[in-house]
């Protein structure tokens, strides 16, 4: 039961690290682009750190599941 819950609060885990890198990079964009004048800067670099932040979360999350997959 122990390993069931677990595997539960890893994915779980996962899924916030999803949501996390893809929330900061959108919003971390848009900072930026309101620091440079804003316009259509902000919705450029929005764009640019919402990509960035999509690339780290997919990349984190295969090697988390390749973490996971390699233990059992």
């Amino acid at each position: 039961m122990g390993s069931r819950w677990a595997a539960v609060f890893r994915l779980v885990g996962i899924g916030w690290y999803i949501a996390l890198c893809i929330l900061l990079g959108a919003l971390g964009g848009r900072w930026i682009g309101q620091k440079l004048g804003g316009g259509s800067s902000e919705v450029i670099l929005m764009v640019v750190g919402l990509l960035l932040g999509l690339i780290v979360a997919f990349y984190g999350t295969y090697r988390m599941l390749k973490a996971i997959t390699s233990e059992n």
